[in-house]
């Protein structure tokens, strides 16, 4: 019984390692960028499309049609919605797989 007690709190531990919060930087890598975009960076990505994006408050003023414009346009997604749940759980699945978890 300890020994199930250990490894759930070992879990636990890693878990907690993997959390869920992400910069624009991890969501999207180079990586990510190069394999669904036209662009190597996001930074690259909001450059193009006339996005200035330095704060929080810049990235909650953008314009939804405009963002999606363009990822319709510079990406193999239809939605920037769809393109950031794509990053994200890219993201987390490569953070588990960091802590030792087998993840498909």
């Amino acid at each position: 019984m300890n020994s199930i007690k250990k490894q759930l709190k070992e879990l636990e531990k890693k878990l907690k390692k993997a959390d869920g919060y992400a910069s624009f930087n991890e969501l999207f890598n180079k990586d990510f960028m190069r394999k669904y975009t036209d662009f190597s960076s996001i930074e690259e990505f909001f450059k193009f499309g006339g996005f200035e994006v330095n704060t929080q408050e810049d990235y909650n003023n953008l314009s939804q049609e405009e963002l999606d414009k363009v990822v319709r346009e510079k990406t193999k997604f239809k939605t920037w919605e769809e393109m950031l749940h794509c990053a994200g759980k890219e993201e987390m699945v490569r953070r588990l797989r960091k802590q030792g978890f087998e993840v498909k």
